[in-house]
């Protein structure tokens, strides 16, 4: 464990990395000459007592902020909507995400939505008449409760189309953080099942971005690099830090893992992010838990197109084989006791359903080998 602060300019994104750092919040928001926040989170986070700490930092300081606190899992458009209409009554200059996934995907949007016209679904990507973000978001900082998501450092959101009933993925430059504070002390007392949750979505960020159509095609050693990185610090540690929650040093290298996910997203994700959206928008299923589930599964079906790819990951992690390293993650996600897709889905008939829906994801399109429908339906079965 490290006792100092790591920074890091990556494009606009400034990170503190560190024991700690959520306390330099005030001299953050000083340097991008902001002085009325609007902090984003959830009604857990502030009921809980974890919002307090940046609270009370935030008050010696004698900053003004307002607090909205309606975002859910699975956040639909219109928390968004009415995160933006709060904002501009209070005429706030920035935007805080204190919170996990949901919550930074939600503060990204507002932070956007804040200065650009229509609603938030105008800019859904999967309409072919979607909109662009034209102008600059309000400052985002962004604060993570969680290892696993990397939102802090990606130009994506993740939001529920309410009215079509499916998973958004709105990016755009515009949803980048101004400042990310990464903080291991804020996750040391995150309970087992977010730990593993959250910790397998950013094993399969490494995985899948090292595997993707584009990373295929076009490999970039920076990008490749920073994933296997990120392979090894989540592999060797996730488990002791669901075992051993308050052992900062090893929350702190998967909280590393964390971030090094969020980056290497900009090359995609793959089938497991594309068959566990589906889960998500159709039955509520964790977004960490429904593509760690389907992880293994996926591996397997893409092998043979992404077999040396695969080779060099096991490499990393001093494994024998292909197979070794399909194993262990099969081992991983059972250690984790994340469970199986019959826990979700108790009629399976409906499977060739989500299936079709599966193959119209973004990310499964940019999967490294190509998946039909029958190719999901069988992934799906694999996980049952």
């Amino acid at each position: 464990m490290n006792n100092y602060a790591t920074q890091l300019n990556l494009g606009q994104i400034r990170l503190l990395f560190g024991i700690g750092v959520v306390k330099e919040t005030p001299a953050e928001l000083r340097r991008v000459d902001v002085k009325y926040p609007f902090i984003v989170t959830d009604r857990f986070l502030r009921e809980g007592g974890l919002l307090s700490s940046l609270i009370k930092i935030l008050t010696e300081e004698n900053y003004r902020f307002e607090v909205f606190d309606k975002v859910t899992p699975d956040p639909g458009g219109s928390v968004v909507d009415e995160a933006v209409a709060y904002l501009k009554q209070k005429e706030c200059d920035c935007v805080i995400g204190f919170g996990g996934g949901s919550v930074m995907d939600v503060a990204k949007c507002v932070a956007a939505m804040a200065v650009n016209e229509g609603k938030l679904m105008d800019y859904d990507h999967a309409n072919s008449a979607h909109k662009e973000f034209t102008k600059s978001s309000l400052a985002l900082i962004q604060i993570p409760t969680t290892s696993g998501t990397g939102s802090e450092m990606s130009p994506y959101a993740v939001i529920t189309n309410e009215q079509e009933g499916r998973k958004a993925t709105i990016g755009s430059p515009m949803l980048l953080s101004r400042i990310a504070l990464v903080d291991p002390e804020l996750v040391k007392n995150l309970p087992k099942g977010a730990t593993a949750s959250t910790g397998m979505d950013a094993l399969t960020h490494c995985i899948e971005s090292y595997t993707t159509k584009k990373s295929l095609e076009t490999p970039n050693p920076i990008i490749d690099a920073l994933a296997l990185k990120g392979i090894h610090y989540l592999y060797k540690n996730l488990y002791k830090a669901y075992r051993e929650g308050s052992n900062l040093s090893v929350r702190e290298k998967v909280m590393w893992g964390s971030v090094i996910g969020g980056i290497v997203l900009q090359y995609g994700s793959g089938a497991s992010h594309g068959l566990g959206n589906v889960l998500g928008g159709e039955y509520h299923v964790p977004h960490g838990t429904a593509v760690g589930m389907l992880l293994p599964y996926v591996m397997e079906f893409n092998k043979d197109v992404c077999g040396r790819r695969y080779g060099e990951i096991a490499d990393e992690l001093g494994l024998k084989s292909v197979e070794e390293l399909i194993q262990r993650i099969k081992e991983l996600k059972e250690n984790l006791e994340i469970p199986a897709l019959l826990h979700y889905v108790k009629d399976t008939s409906e499977i060739s359903r989500l299936a079709q829906l599966a193959v119209l994801d973004k990310c499964t399109r940019i999967n490294g080998k190509k998946i039909e429908p029958a190719d999901a339906e069988s992934i799906y079965k694999k996980a049952l």
